[in-house]
């Protein structure tokens, strides 16, 4: 999706940090490789990880294998820990002398780090990027890795932007799309039939391209394969409310992502200022949580056209900076989206009770509380996952890493589910508008977050070239494959997550490729936009623990926090409205 390009300007506090980290960079190159103990003496290297039970399980393995092989033949020991999930912690034993060799770096912190200087860059940014470590290449070849995963532990320090040959500052441990998963014991009370059919296959059975429908045969049919529109998912969730005692709450999700990106809005776009006299770049972030214009997305039987030097081809949403250069001609060659607050109000009636008004949308309309999820806040501290096991959810979004967890809870006894068949996985939810014989007429993209973690060489590691040996092993094929066998991840190198080896369909969920499909246009989450989430913390916190718990209202929300969130994002660039961080040249 376009989002994930985003050009990242900083303040000039970051600029200068960055000029430092170029810095450090070089003269970390004579010791980028590090010290080997010479004359066949054995490297101890310090590996620091985070996790539960699982992963501890997984990694201690992954290393107890790569001392077994890989170390034993170039004298390498890996002493492994899992107890290091503190970021400040890390942050300053990595700033010490006693830093760790490799260390989890996740991509909301990955710009923070490189700005600090506390982790080795494996290209090199003043040689075009070259790779400095040897096997580099099979990773950042095409096709190799998930560009969602990789692109994200990307950073140009010199620009401030991310790109694709922008300098690589870690290799992704995993990642870890986000699908829809559902009770399917409860689709099979209520007499809904399963069905599970790419939509071309749905067309040529006579089916419609709907995720949940009425079939014309009478009956109601649940196609976990292709995505539910926002009114199918409620329609869904509230069945299984109606019907199922037991089910609470027919749906969870906590993450809005899905349902902005679906329609091309976001919470933040950037917005160029060109140059001042000195030729140095302006722009700033602009807060659009709450636009009010449409969205527009080529209809998927046009040719395309060019707007604002930027070409758009079918299916494609025209981004936000384009959308208002579209002269009305070109608008014709679209089909009309909902705007960014329509969503967001959509998102936000998840959890408003039926009898209260969430909001009035862009068209006048008041639109009322659905109340198929609980908010964040009240889900409290019994997880959205441990309640779907245990049979309170119907049907909630979570990433790849809840599998293990459910497969040890599911299907034992005592539990609700009574077998691994009980749950599957089916796409996020999109926005969809169907004609009257059931076809789509109007539809946004497939959208959704992922997230990922990334493997990080320390800068002060005085093994530098042992570490990779460690990294490239995580990051490759064995470290991969383990990590896929156990089921909470999917594999970062894109061959091995197409095989049974992650597919696994003698398990469940048994539509296992939801996950890969996802992994192809899922993004980071808006903490990965900037060097740090102060631009987010006000009003996501209010979002939470007032808007969904149905204290405060969605129009509270803008009133209060609209415009401190633009004055902070204001500080984030030089720009015409914090013309005091012009950057030095």
């Amino acid at each position: 999706m376009k989002k994930f390009k985003r050009l990242l300007i900083l303040s000039a506090a970051s600029l200068l940090a960055a000029s430092s980290v170029l810095g450090i960079v070089a003269c970390g190159e004579n010791g980028g490789g590090g010290g080997r103990g010479g004359g066949g003496k054995t490297v101890t290297l310090q590996f620091w990880g985070s996790g539960d039970e699982d992963e501890d399980e997984v990694f201690g393995q992954i290393v107890k294998n790569f001392n077994a092989t890989i170390g034993k033949e170039k004298n390498i020991v890996v002493n492994y820990s899992s107890e290091h999930g503190d970021l400040g912690a890390n942050v300053m034993q990595l700033g010490s002398n006693d830093a760790p060799d490799v260390i989890y770096v996740d991509d909301r912190n990955v710009k923070a780090w490189v700005s600090q200087g506390l982790i080795e860059p494996l290209t090199d940014p003043n040689n075009n990027n070259a790779p400095r470590f040897e096997g580099l290449e099979e990773f950042t070849a095409p096709g190799k890795v998930w560009e969602q995963g990789i692109r994200r532990y990307r950073f140009d320090t010199a620009t401030q932007t991310v790109s694709d040959d922008a300098t690589l500052w870690a290799l992704p441990k995993d990642i870890g799309p986000t699908a829809l998963y559902y009770n399917r014991e409860y689709m099979n009370q209520m007499g809904i039939q399963h069905i599970s059919m790419t939509a071309e296959e749905a067309y040529k059975a006579g089916y419609p391209e709907k995720g949940y429908f009425q079939h014309t045969d009478g009956k109601w049919y649940f196609n976990n394969k292709v995505p539910m529109s926002w009114d199918e998912v409620t329609d869904l969730a509230t069945k299984m409310q109606n019907e199922i005692t037991d089910c609470k709450y027919g749906y969870f999700t906590e993450w809005w992502f899905s349902y902005g990106w679906s329609i091309g809005g976001d919470c933040v776009e950037y917005v160029s200022e060109g140059t001042d006299s000195d030729g140095n770049p302006m722009g700033y972030y602009e807060f659009t949580l709450a636009d009010e214009t449409p969205n527009y997305i080529v209809r998927d039987d046009d040719a395309g056209f060019t707007v604002n030097g930027t070409a758009y081809k079918a299916g494609e949403i025209i981004s936000y900076t384009d959308k208002q250069k579209l002269t009305a001609d070109q608008k014709g060659h679209c089909n009309e989206l909902p705007t960014m607050k329509d969503a967001f109000i959509e998102f936000v009636s998840l959890t408003t009770p039926t009898n209260k008004v969430v909001d009035t949308n862009t068209k006048g309309q008041e639109v009322m509380g659905k109340q198929v999820s609980m908010g964040q806040n009240s889900i409290g501290t019994q997880s959205a996952r441990d309640r779907f096991a245990a049979g309170s959810i119907g049907m909630f979004v979570g990433g790849r890493w809840e599998v293990t967890h459910l497969r040890k809870k599911i299907g034992i006894k005592n539990s609700w589910m009574k077998d691994q068949d009980s749950w599957d996985v089916a796409p996020l939810p999109m926005y969809k508008e169907y004609n009257a014989d059931g076809s789509v007429k109007v539809h946004g993209v497939q959208a959704g977050h992922s997230g990922s973690m990334g493997l990080a060489i320390a800068f002060k590691s005085k093994h530098k070239k042992e570490a990779w040996e460690l990294v490239k092993y995580v990051a490759g094929a064995p470290g991969q494959t383990a990590q896929a066998e156990r089921g909470f991840c999917i594999p970062n190198q894109i061959e091995i997550a197409k095989t049974d080896v992650f597919l696994q369909p003698d398990k469940a969920p048994k539509n296992a490729q939801v996950f890969v499909d996802a992994a192809q246009y899922e993004t980071p989450g808006d903490w990965w936009y900037l060097k740090d989430g102060l631009w987010i913390d006000n009003w996501a916190d209010c979002l939470n623990k007032e808007v969904r718990e149905n204290t405060k209202t969605v129009t509270q929300l803008f009133d209060t926090w609209k415009q401190p969130t633009q004055t902070k994002l204001y500080t984030y660039t030089y720009n015409s409205h914090n013309l005091s961080a012009k950057p030095k040249k």
